[in-house]
């Protein structure tokens, strides 16, 4: 809403400003994740298969040496390839998560939180509906790409020593908390212009008419509720022109 007074061009030239800035944002943001996993990729599993390499070619220089030396390089070699092999997995999970595809919302949301709690050390518990919850498929992928992002500021900002993960159905609505025991912030705060990542994540949902509603105070965590219809008509709608 433009407020009394104010030209129609000044507010259109500041809500253009605002998405351009926040286009780029998504741009960088997609960059920066781009070369997160070009460095796991070269740093992690390009160095475990150098270090294999090498091992190899001593293991075959001692072919014809002390056993118990043999059997304990292996050993390391067979080590270093469970964590090469461990961050392939990790790297393609957070690429395209197909447990999302395979088994589900709910499953998926376990999966990453597991990975969330082994790569940070923060506890994570999680309640999911005892049953398969459906949605449409670009709505559950948001929702899910969404959560990711709730965890990733949980690990950037919040200094919190526990998160609380609950999925539920409701109505017409399927309903994820992320609730964390940080130091919290001040919702205020999304409306400031460099505020893109919360921003970001409520336009994700809005697009499947969903909704992201955030409870905080410093001190004293955060809640985010990330709400979204389990029957959207937009989606409906969008659906039948492609079918046509």
């Amino acid at each position: 809403m433009i407020p009394p007074g104010q030209p129609l061009d000044s507010s259109t030239d500041r809500l253009n400003s605002r998405l351009a800035a926040l286009s780029n944002h998504l741009e960088v943001a997609r960059e920066e994740e781009r070369e997160r996993i070009a460095r796991d990729i070269h740093d992690v599993l390009g160095g475990h298969l150098v270090a294999i390499k090498i091992e190899t070619a001593l293991l075959a220089a001692r072919l014809d040496g002390d056993p118990a030396q043999l059997r304990k390089r292996v050993r390391g070699i067979e080590r270093l390839l469970d964590d090469a092999i461990a961050t392939v997995s990790r790297v393609t999970r957070e690429l395209r998560p197909g447990i999302l595809k395979d088994f589900g919302l709910g499953a998926a949301i376990e999966c990453q939180a597991e990975d969330f709690t082994q790569r940070t050390g923060i506890a994570c518990r999680i309640v999911c509906a005892d049953h398969d919850i459906q949605l449409a498929r670009d709505a559950e992928v948001a929702l899910f790409r969404t959560f990711q992002e709730a965890l990733t500021n949980v690990c950037k900002h919040a200094c919190a020593s526990r998160v609380e993960v609950r999925l539920t159905e409701e109505g017409d609505d399927v309903l994820l908390e992320v609730r964390d025991d940080g130091k919290g912030f001040d919702p205020a705060d999304m409306d400031k212009p460099r505020s893109f990542g919360l921003r970001g994540m409520r336009e994700r949902l809005a697009a499947f008419g969903g909704r992201l509603e955030i409870d905080s105070m410093r001190p004293g965590g955060t809640r985010l509720l990330l709400a979204v219809p389990l029957y959207d008509e937009r989606i409906r709608h969008d659906s039948g022109e492609q079918d046509r």
